[in-house]
């Protein structure tokens, strides 16, 4: 029960900072939403017409005030009221929140489905041409940031063959490019990850055991390597996961996805303090409770994971 009550205490704690920084470097911005108001219209606006919308947007308190009341609200429910739409930020945060789990996930089975297969096969082919290729292929992709494959795939799908509009749709066709460039990239870091798991259980005793017995390659490979590694991959997978929902910001504007990390991206240029800090709060207990459904798994894969330990990577041999 202590242990349980120190992660909960822990946990708030982080989301009360999370929050409180969050909500500290937006108000540390020479401008607010106040000005951001007038000048995304044009309009160059009087000291009177700052201190009338200040007043009516909430900001004539200082930061720190600012700041509790947002809290206060928060421990009734409420996230507030959006500066830039005047909508409650619940409703855009539920709004958009769908959209970014579904590019994550989609994203995350793109880079699963290449990573794994690629990793595993390189191990196998050690110093290939194959394995060359993907490692050289894999040491591209890990160098560009994913904004930059994303404005390539862009150009090669929508205005070289023309086969998706430049703006994403909201079906599932218009997560395809998001997705895939979110994926690729960690796609080649994952691969890399798996290949180094698998060459480590490759070289394990009970592979050269189970090649004496007559098991085959493919069957060591795909089965008892792949399950030996099971548990760090999970780790890569969780901690990928995670990556994507905070990471997603720049793919989302670039194609327009409405997810939370474009509209965090417009909050950010708006000054839009009470969505800030609300967006800040959701992907912290987003992390917080993928952490704990990503240590309840290590249980279930092999019971001799603690609960709250860290994974090095060594997983015995359970064949």
């Amino acid at each position: 029960m202590k242990k349980i009550a120190s992660t909960i205490a822990g946990a708030v704690l982080v989301v009360f900072l999370v929050t409180c920084i969050a909500f500290a470097l937006a108000a540390l911005s020479p401008t607010d939403a106040a000005v951001q108001s007038f000048t995304s219209m044009g309009i160059a606006p009087t000291e009177e017409q700052l201190a009338q919308k200040r007043l009516e947007l909430g900001l004539d308190q200082p930061a720190p005030l600012q700041y509790l009341s947002w809290l206060a609200g928060l421990l009734q429910g409420d996230l507030g009221t959006s500066l830039r739409t005047g909508q409650p930020v619940s409703d855009m945060l539920f709004g958009a929140l769908p959209y970014t789990l579904l590019l994550a996930a989609a994203s995350l089975a793109v880079a699963v489905l290449l990573a794994v297969p690629t990793g595993l096969l390189c191990a196998q082919r050690q110093g290939s041409v194959f394995d060359r290729v993907v490692r050289a292929v894999t040491y591209l992709f890990n160098a560009l940031p994913s904004f930059f494959v994303a404005l390539i795939l862009l150009y090669v799908f929508s205005v070289g063959l023309n086969m998706v509009d430049v703006l994403s749709t909201r079906d599932a066709s218009g997560v395809f490019l998001p997705a895939l460039s979110l994926g690729l990239p960690l796609a080649a870091w994952l691969s890399r990850q798996i290949r180094a798991y698998a060459l480590e259980q490759l070289n394990a005793p009970y592979v050269d055991g189970l090649r004496s017995r007559g098991v085959s390659e493919r069957r060591i490979l795909w089965v008892h390597v792949l399950r030996n590694i099971a548990v760090p991959l999970l780790t890569l997978v969780g901690v990928s996961f995670g990556m994507l929902l905070g990471g997603s910001a720049i793919v989302e504007s670039i194609f327009s996805w409405p997810g939370l990390g474009y509209q965090s991206v417009l909050a950010v240029g708006h000054r839009d303090y009470a969505f800030i800090s609300a967006f800040a709060l959701t992907m912290a207990i987003l992390y917080l409770v993928l952490n704990g459904l990503v240590d309840c798994a290590y249980r279930f894969l092999d019971p001799r994971v603690k609960l709250g330990a860290s994974v090095s990577g060594e997983v015995s041999d359970h064949a």
